[in-house]
């Protein structure tokens, strides 16, 4: 049985923002540290955060780079590289990691803004975990969650769920709301198991296990609520195992590590890929259409998917009333090719990342530039006109910057912009190089205060 049990580890260097173009943390003594330029700016669209649009993330929190952003409907999540998780948006249930009815001190104005910085919707802020190294993020609609490992050497060490914000997503069983990160345990028949990737998606939540194991919780496919870990049969081969999981409104995909793609949930609008007759899944079943192929990797958005093939080619299914699967049709029960040659600059340029939010969708080509379509309400795709797009479209806001980090939330979407090391296209050896040693820092770091103690 999996439940929640109160914080066992508290948060360190809460950051508020009260400039309007960087991040200030402060010291002990409680004065501000120097401003410092940094090269990492956030392009948000849609209905994004608050005066998050062109902002600048400061060196304190991003030397290293950006490791991942996770969105949710209204508010995301960014894990830097030296260990901070930096949160905007939404705030009404605490998924933004802060007390929701704790006033903002010297709260910034702007008229032209559409949404107004509040309590319950954070411009951003930031904080770590004390004593332990986040090592990954998930975001659903109205909460969040964190996966910590704690720093050092201890032999029983091992890594730790977290969940804030809306309680059924976070699987409280007392049905309470908390801004705190929370540990979820996973319960007797679980105890001895270690957790290697967390997931989220609207109102439910997963994590993988090290032995290959995968447990859900939250609001399930056919409504109903379940609080209570179970475990998510999975019929692979006895030598594949799986490697990432998407959930949509309704619906999740699974791509394991021999590329093979399997989908459950509801198919009212086809999101599954396996054609009209079936109506829903109870568990991952393969689908058929892509036996043949290697899959690099999947996007489930509200209703409709995305998936990507190891040539780069990008398949869609489901839900098309807004352009989202950009085909002809309205709806596709059967995944079909976005048409992507000659559109995508050079004849050579192919998709590399792709990403889905609640009716709109996105993808990184290998040329570094960003394409999107679907749903453009409040101009969600970085396009100037308010209209549905039904192809995908380059994003001139954009156009020839170095993109570090995409993610599309249900309502907006988000693009951190930095040096060439640190695009997603551009990482080589030097990227690699500079974080070999910051982890040969870090470690030395661990090592030396674990020796203190003893």
């Amino acid at each position: 049985m999996a439940f929640w049990k109160a914080l066992w580890c508290s948060r360190d260097k809460e950051v508020s923002v009260t400039e309007t173009t960087r991040l200030l943390p402060r010291l002990e003594d409680n004065r501000i540290v120097s401003k410092q330029e940094s090269p990492f700016v956030v392009f948000a669209y849609g209905i994004a955060p608050p005066q998050l649009h062109l902002r600048r993330i400061p060196t304190e929190f991003t030397r290293v780079g950006i490791a991942k952003i996770a969105c949710g409907s209204e508010h995301f999540l960014m894990l830097t590289e030296n260990n901070f998780v930096l949160a905007a948006g939404n705030n009404a249930y605490g998924q933004c990691g802060r007390d929701p009815q704790r006033p903002i001190e010297n709260p910034i104005s702007d008229e032209s803004a559409i949404i107004q910085e509040s309590p319950t919707n954070l411009r951003l802020s930031a904080f770590n975990i004390e004593n332990h190294r986040v090592v990954d993020i998930a975001a659903g609609s109205y909460h969040s969650l964190v996966l910590v490992h704690p720093q050092g050497l201890r032999q029983d060490a091992v890594s730790r769920v977290m969940a804030f914000g809306h309680e059924l997503g976070c699987g409280f069983f007392d049905k309470q709301h908390r801004h705190l990160p929370t540990e979820i345990e996973l319960g007797q028949s679980y105890s001895m198991e270690t957790v290697s990737k967390i997931f989220a998606g609207h109102m439910r939540s997963a994590v993988l296990l090290e032995s290959g194991k995968l447990l859900m919780w939250g609001e399930w496919f056919n409504g109903a609520k379940q609080r209570q870990m179970r475990e998510i049969k999975l019929s692979l081969k006895s030598n594949d195992r799986c490697k990432k999981v998407s959930i949509g409104k309704m619906h999740a995909l699974m791509v394991t590590e021999q590329g093979k793609l399997y989908s459950w949930g509801d198919n009212t609008y086809g999101e599954l890929g396996t054609g009209r007759t079936i109506k829903n899944k109870n568990s991952p079943n393969l689908v058929p259409f892509f036996q043949n192929m290697t899959i690099l990797d999947c996007a489930a958005g509200g209703r409709h998917s995305l998936v990507l093939e190891e040539t780069g080619r990008v398949f869609a299914f489901g839900d098309n009333s807004e352009g989202q699967c950009a085909i002809d049709a309205n709806r596709t029960y059967e995944p079909i090719q976005i048409e992507t040659v000659g559109m995508l600059g050079e004849d050579s340029s192919k998709a590399r990342f792709i990403y889905a939010g609640d009716a709109h969708s996105a993808l990184l080509s290998s040329e570094g530039d960003l394409f999107a379509w679907g749903d453009n309400s409040a101009c969600r795709l970085g396009i100037s006109s308010t209209s549905s797009v039904f192809r995908p479209t380059l994003v001139d806001d954009i156009m020839g910057r170095n993109i570090c980090a995409v993610g599309l939330g249900g309502f907006f979407s988000v693009c951190i912009i930095g040096p060439h090391q640190f695009s997603l296209v551009g990482r080589n050896e030097n990227m690699i190089k500079v974080q070999t040693i910051f982890n040969e820092m870090l470690q030395k770091r661990i090592n030396e205060g674990e020796a203190h103690e003893n």
